[in-house]
């Protein structure tokens, strides 16, 4: 009898699971604890469904926008400033940083005592038409060939001219002239009218924006 009982009872359980899974529902034996699965699987979903969703109205606005600000701020960084005279101080002087350079064109030779000499080779300028005339140098740049145009012109036109005053005549020369590689040999023209209109620009200068052209006049090795 007792046997017949377990035999009931094994059936019985046999044919509730058979109707659990007719109605779709999940069997005691797979029923219990799943550990957050469902709950990850959620997340993921409703993550992708908000992609999907929100792409292309939220996230490629946004890499437009980094795109654009990259594009203004290079554009800003290679535009050069026009007039140089309405900025401010440190304005007025960052546009000259990496424009100055100490180096002179130099041979070295041995003298009789055997010691060695340095010295510096410039090729002299020339006058011609209200103009002088300098010649490049091995290492010459534009900045350099206008710092002698200047030293030429105050050797008939004296002028009280401190370093600082000099950097600033000799970067609105090169300016104008405009800044390009030169090979040995090259000549740049340079007005007397354009250097002395340098001159009286440098006069105006502000206290303030002489002490700021301080650290790039230290740099020149010689006038």
């Amino acid at each position: 009898m007792w046997r017949e009982r377990s035999n009931k009872e094994i059936l019985r359980k046999e044919i509730f699971m058979l109707e659990q899974k007719q109605k779709g529902g999940e069997s005691p034996l797979t029923s219990g604890p799943q550990f957050g699965f469902k709950n990850k699987n959620s997340w993921r979903e409703k993550s992708k469904g908000w992609i999907n969703k929100h792409g292309s109205s939220v996230i490629l606005p946004v890499i437009a926008l980094l795109i654009l600000a990259g594009g203004i701020y290079l554009y800003a960084n290679q535009k050069n400033q026009d007039e140089i005279g309405s900025l401010s101080g440190e304005e007025f002087t960052a546009d000259l940083q990496g424009k100055i350079s100490g180096l002179a064109v130099e041979e070295i030779t041995e003298s009789s005592t055997g010691e060695t000499e340095i010295t510096e080779i410039i090729p002299a300028g020339r006058k011609e038409n209200n103009s002088i005339i300098e010649k490049a140098a091995k290492g010459n740049g534009v900045t350099h060939l206008a710092r002698r145009a200047l030293k030429d012109y105050t050797k008939d036109h004296p002028e009280e001219l401190t370093n600082e005053h000099k950097i600033y005549i000799e970067d609105y020369l090169k300016d104008n002239i405009g800044s390009k590689p030169l090979n040995v040999g090259d000549e740049i023209a340079f007005s007397e009218d354009l250097i002395k209109e340098a001159i009286d620009a440098s006069m105006q200068l502000t206290p303030e924006q002489l002490k700021n052209l301080e650290k790039y006049s230290a740099l020149v090795v010689s006038w």
